[in-house]
C-alpha cells in the first residue's frame, strides 16, 4: 500500500467517525435529565379529614399558564379543624388546550424530575410529603397536613419544582431547579 492509497484510507475513516460522532450529538439521550417545563393552568388542593367526613377542596386558576399574569384568587374554602390531620393531594391541569391534560400524571411519570414543595404559614400546622420517587426521594404529590390543637389560620404556598439541569436533592427544603408554578392557598381554623 502506498503513502497515497493509506492516506486517503484514514481520510476516509476520519470521515466516518466525524459522521457517527455528529449522530450520536444530535441524537436525544434516554437518561438526560428534565424536559420541557411544564404548562400549568390550575392547581387544586384535596384535603381529606383521615376520621372521616367530606373532602376539602379548593383551587387556583393562572389564566395564561407559566405567563405573566397573577393566578386568580382561590375557588373554595380550607376550613380545617383544630386537632384533626387530613390527607393530602395536589392535582396539576392544563386547562388552556381542548381537551384539558392533567399535568400531574406527567409529574408522577417524571417523579425524579419533580418534587413539590410546601410552605406553611399560621402556627401549629404541618404538612409532611408521603410519596418518594423512584430513587427514594420526597415527590410531594400525596402528604398529611396536621393542625395542632392552638393552631391559627394561615396559608400553604405550593411550589411544583422541575429538576433539569440542577440535580434534585432529597434533602433540599425549597426549589433548586425551575419553578412550573407557584400559588398560595389560604386557610381557617375552626373549633
Amino acid at each position: 500500500m502506498t503513502n497515497s492509497q493509506s492516506m486517503r484510507r484514514l481520510v476516509a475513516y476520519s470521515g466516518f467517525g466525524l459522521v457517527g460522532l455528529g449522530l450520536a450529538a444530535c441524537g436525544e439521550s434516554s437518561t438526560a435529565p428534565g424536559g420541557e417545563q411544564e404548562v400549568i393552568s390550575r392547581v387544586t388542593l384535596t384535603l381529606t379529614p383521615a376520621n372521616g367526613g367530606a373532602p376539602l377542596t379548593a383551587f387556583i386558576e393562572d389564566a395564561d399558564g407559566n405567563g405573566p399574569g397573577a393566578p386568580s384568587a382561590q375557588v373554595g374554602a380550607l376550613a380545617l379543624v383544630r386537632g384533626a390531620s387530613y390527607t393530602g393531594t395536589v392535582k396539576f391541569e392544563n386547562r388552556l388546550v381542548n381537551p384539558p391534560e392533567d399535568i400531574t400524571e406527567e409529574v408522577e411519570e417524571e417523579a425524579n424530575e419533580h418534587r413539590v414543595y410546601y410552605t406553611v404559614t399560621g402556627s401549629g400546622v404541618t404538612i409532611t410529603t408521603t410519596d418518594r420517587d423512584p430513587q427514594g426521594r420526597p415527590l410531594g404529590l400525596a402528604f398529611t397536613k396536621a393542625v395542632g390543637a392552638t393552631s391559627a389560620a394561615g396559608t400553604t404556598r405550593v411550589v411544583l419544582c422541575h429538576y433539569d439541569d440542577a440535580p434534585k436533592n432529597g434533602s433540599s427544603t425549597s426549589c433548586q431547579g425551575e419553578t412550573d408554578i407557584d400559588v398560595t392557598f389560604n386557610f381557617t381554623i375552626a373549633n
